[in-house]
């Protein structure tokens, strides 16, 4: 072969070997995630764009972001809500099945009120965060061990309860967490005020685990929020109780 078409012919392979790796790239992505012998505390808040009692709750959120516990001990998930939405600003952020979602504890007796901001630790009720108290630690053992199998696009996902452990109908839930997202509140109580949000639940899916334990979830599409910065956060629930009985969640 002629130097010339030698050339060419290198210079063919290199291009065939780029788009090659272009196109596996994502999946470069790919992880799993192992809960621990000791459930975490998984930190919910509830708040809203519209919520003019909300930004320091949410400014004391960023910084769990540097806490040494995060995602080992501590999982904070922020779910906006959506019925301050009439006072005249519409949070981007907010679904009516986050609000849902915080109703049913109190239907169930797990808090008091329906309010922003409003916490739950472990699915019950905590106001330690308005007489400036620590973190409850969590005290609950798993249940089992608690697995998933992350690609670009879904989340394949295993339960093996402790062998004595009674079955159950459990629900696996799982959100799509966004940080670093400003926002400039034109209307409402916030209007002029630019809030940074950490923790948010972009998105959320969940389903029931078969017979064998094991449920598959197509990830969320989050792409239009455009977070630079994301995690994932999956816990067990049981029956319609929100309640989380085992967390996990990492960086994406």
């Amino acid at each position: 072969m002629s130097p010339y078409r030698l050339n060419m012919a290198f210079n063919s392979a290199l291009i065939l070997l780029s788009f090659a790796l272009i196109t596996i790239a994502p999946n470069a992505q790919a992880k799993t995630l192992e809960s621990q012998a000791t459930n975490p505390m998984l930190l919910e808040l509830y708040t809203s764009q519209g919520c003019s009692s909300c930004p320091p709750a949410e400014r004391w959120f960023t910084k769990l972001k540097q806490s040494p516990d995060l995602w080992r001990k501590l999982i904070p998930i922020n779910f906006h809500v959506d019925y301050w939405d009439y006072l005249g600003w519409e949070d981007p952020f907010a679904q009516r099945q986050f609000s849902h979602r915080q109703r049913i504890y109190k239907h169930l007796g797990h808090s008091r009120t329906v309010a922003t901001p409003g916490f739950m630790t472990n699915g019950e009720q905590w106001n330690g965060w308005f007489y400036r108290r620590p973190i409850p630690q969590s005290n609950n053992k798993a249940i089992g061990k608690l697995s998933a199998d992350l690609s670009e696009h879904d989340a394949r996902i295993a339960f093996q309860p402790e062998q004595r452990a009674e079955k159950k109908s459990y629900t696996v839930n799982l959100a799509i967490l966004g940080f670093g997202l400003k926002h400039k509140i034109k209307a409402g109580e916030n209007r002029r005020k630019t809030l940074q949000h950490d923790f948010v639940v972009l998105d959320y899916a969940k389903a029931e685990l078969n017979s064998k334990g094991k449920a598959k979830l197509d990830l969320p599409d989050v792409e239009a929020f455009n977070a630079k910065e994301q995690a994932i956060v999956i816990w067990l629930s049981e029956g319609r109780d929100p309640s989380p009985l085992l967390a996990m969640g990492d960086w994406l």
